[in-house]
């Protein structure tokens, strides 16, 4: 196979977030991972009702440590370095459409992953 394949965006996305999940899974104490779980179980849902801004908020708000570590999966699984939710908040909006749509994608991802090697 040749050495310049390219993948898609979604592959990039998928990859980024097994080894973000399944490091989680490693790192995590049985509780946290449960809550992390949880957490990417709703997070997709959470942007599409309230928007990106707001649900990256509320997780900081709420979440503790595991919204920390998630917020922090979802950043690196978008390619975004730096504060996503201070980037949200203060972006225009065509740069605020691409990142709710990238963040919608990406947390779609680690929903998958969470079910898949954290459990439910």
């Amino acid at each position: 196979m040749s050495e310049n394949v390219r993948q898609t965006r979604q592959q990039i996305r998928a990859k980024i977030a097994y080894g973000c999940v399944s490091s989680a899974g490693e790192k995590m104490k049985t509780k946290d991972t449960e809550d992390y779980a949880q957490l990417a179980k709703k997070f997709p849902a959470l942007v599409h009702n309230c928007g990106l801004a707001q649900a990256i908020a509320f997780v900081q708000a709420k979440e503790g440590k595991t919204g920390e570590s998630y917020i922090g999966h979802l950043a690196n699984t978008m390619g975004e370095e730096g504060d996503i939710g201070s980037t949200s908040r203060s972006s225009d909006l065509m740069t605020y459409q691409r990142l709710t749509r990238e963040a919608i994608e990406s947390a779609t991802w680690l929903k998958r992953y969470s079910e898949a090697l954290l459990g439910d």
